[in-house]
């Protein structure tokens, strides 16, 4: 069921306990609502049905299970009432208030539960998103990136992740600005808990938003589907540091099918961080190199938009899609082939995984090795293993101390 089928659908306020029963078990994308409505035509008629006319009115039997247990378990009147009362917001598809950018995206969310509010349709809005483990020099862009977008009115969209996504958050918070968390759980449920702060400064100065309803714990199979939220809310995304098998790259082929910008941030050649970045631009990304040069092509690119001052305009001429073009052709066939690991002990494995073609000491691979949560031998017992792994051909010392793999 597309957009504008879904836009048709007409759900007086009366009839909205109904509706908030159809999105109330946390679906894998969209489910089988779609072909309920499809079918049936209302959530009112939809929930008047027998169990037997839905399982025929469907083809996802094995998904009605929850949704009608739902039904038998609970009164969804006093439910919607509790829901209404905790101070949580649900917006459906058809509201006025659903975000316009949404609405031209494959597989819309139907409903989304959030706190605050909703970006307004002729703001811009700009995703940026990257590794979680980064570094330094990733946090410190992220941090002035956050704080240009913010004191420029532009909305700051991202996952509330650790590293890049929160810190450019934090930063777009911090400068004035608005910025809004989707999570891949419900919207009551912080994500992760180091992220507590920036989740209750995101209610009053932004939003967190979900397409999964109250209680929903976040699970691994309920992030990919959020990225796309994260993407379709957004005119642009930009990745900050990331690996060459990264999730981040999995918000940017969402982003590429819906018709979005992408930037990446260039990093040095051999730099794990950076291989993902670099393999974007070498497949059709822009380049990232500045707070101003990025937002003058924003702002250039989005013009129309900028000069509308109606708050209900169409986007579906907005967004061209980038698939067309043979850029993102080669970023759909890009892959990265892993390099064979030598046979090494453990330990000796672990410290030769973090030489790069950078040169970096043993103090350096120790932090590293640390923040990854691995056992690590110390600077003194690093710094024999790296001399016995230039002993091995597999790494070279460059200078005193400085170290790098041998390629």
């Amino acid at each position: 069921m597309e957009a504008d089928e879904l836009l048709l659908t007409h759900v007086p306020e009366c009839d909205r306990p109904y509706a908030f029963w159809l999105v109330s078990v946390p679906w894998i994308g969209q489910g089988p609502i779609p072909k309920l409505l499809r079918t049936f035509g209302s959530p009112r008629e939809i929930f008047e049905c027998s169990d037997d006319e839905l399982i025929k009115g469907t083809d996802k039997k094995n998904k009605l299970g929850p949704l009608l247990d739902f039904r038998k378990d609970h009164d969804i009147f006093r439910e919607y009432d509790n829901f209404m009362r905790s101070g949580m917001k649900l917006t459906f598809v058809w509201d006025n208030d659903y975000p316009k950018r949404l609405l031209y995206i494959p597989d819309p969310p139907i409903a989304l539960f959030s706190y605050g509010k909703l970006p307004e349709n002729n703001k811009l809005s700009v995703a940026v998103i990257g590794a979680r483990q980064c570094s330094e020099y990733g946090a410190a862009l992220a941090k002035e990136l956050g704080e240009e977008l913010g004191k420029n009115g532009i909305n700051v969209i991202s996952g509330m992740a650790v590293g890049i996504d929160s810190i450019s958050q934090g930063a777009a918070l911090a400068s004035g600005g608005t910025s809004y968390g989707v999570l891949g759980s419900g919207a009551d449920i912080c994500y992760p808990d180091s992220s507590y702060g920036l989740y209750e400064k995101l209610k009053k100065q932004g939003g967190i938003i979900s397409a999964y309803p109250p209680g929903t714990e976040p699970v691994a199979k309920f992030f990919p589907p959020r990225n796309r939220i994260v993407s379709g809310l957004s005119d642009a995304v930009v990745v900050i540091e990331a690996r060459a098998r990264s999730g981040t790259l999995i918000t940017v082929n969402l982003a590429l099918e819906q018709g979005r910008d992408i930037y990446a941030v260039p990093g040095r050649l051999g730099d794990e961080l950076s291989a993902g970045c670099n393999g974007l631009i070498g497949h059709g990304a822009r380049v990232y190199l500045s707070p101003k040069i990025f937002m003058k092509d924003l702002f250039e690119d989005h013009s129309g938009m900028l000069n509308s001052d109606n708050d209900n305009m169409s986007f579906a001429g907005i967004y061209s899609p980038c698939a067309a073009s043979e850029a993102d052709k080669r970023h759909r066939e890009y892959t990265v082939k892993k390099e064979p690991e030598p046979d090494l002990e453990k330990g000796y494995l672990e410290v030769y995984r973090e030489l790069t073609l950078f040169p970096q000491g043993a103090e350096e691979i120790d932090v590293r090795l640390k923040s990854k949560k691995i056992e690590s031998p110390g600077e003194t017992g690093i710094c024999l293993m790296l001399m016995e792994l230039c002993l091995m051909e597999y790494a070279i010392q460059v200078s005193p101390g400085q170290f790098i793999k041998r390629v």
